[in-house]
């Protein structure tokens, strides 16, 4: 069952990548953002990630909590590089997708094929490349599961659920941004002429 805006956050315990446990109500009273991602080796997922890492000094200092959620198991993100460097941020892997089914975060074949039809693969694929992405794949990943976005108020109250309706479609990076009450500091570079 999907979540919708309104409803208090369904609340799980998890353990991270290092072994640390994560509660998310123990987050309650900060803004909590949280992602569900595909795998390891989703380029669309990586790039994002690599985006809002990008601003990882400003969301600390907004006192924002960044959770991410991988379907790859623990030790297959562990190898990886790129994804010891989400630290300090809680990266859980949920390879049984108990947290996925809890926040209603499904696949869809459908899915795959629109983003076929919407996504520019190549790109992706190349941007994933250069970010070192593992080249050992998550062999147990499923290929149409789909990601989410979930925005968390201090209250513990869902301000934001985000569905996505193909592989790259997260919520808006700007509205992240926003609910985390960061400035985008390109967004005026589009407004001089």
């Amino acid at each position: 069952m999907k979540i919708q805006a309104g409803q208090t956050a369904p609340d799980f315990k998890a353990v991270d990548i290092y072994g640390k446990q994560v509660r998310l109500s123990d987050f309650k009273g900060k803004k909590i953002a949280i992602g569900f991602f595909r795998n390891v080796n989703c380029p669309f997922c990586n790039r994002r990630v690599h985006q809002i890492m990008l601003n990882n000094i400003s969301f600390k200092q907004k006192d924002v909590q960044l959770l991410f959620l991988f379907e790859s198991p623990a030790e297959t993100l562990k190898k990886s590089a790129f994804h010891r460097g989400i630290s300090p941020w809680p990266l859980i892997g949920d390879p049984k997708k108990e947290i996925y089914d809890q926040y209603g975060v499904g696949t869809s074949m459908m899915g795959v094929v629109r983003t076929m039809l919407s996504a520019d693969m190549k790109t992706a694929n190349r941007e994933a490349k250069e970010l070192g992405l593992p080249a050992e794949k998550d062999k147990d990943a499923s290929m149409s599961l789909l990601p989410a976005d979930f925005f968390i108020d201090e209250n513990f109250k869902i301000v934001k659920a985000h569905y996505g309706k193909h592989l790259d479609d997260h919520v808006d990076y700007n509205e992240l941004l926003g609910f985390a009450g960061i400035e985008n500091p390109f967004k005026k570079l589009h407004a001089v002429k």
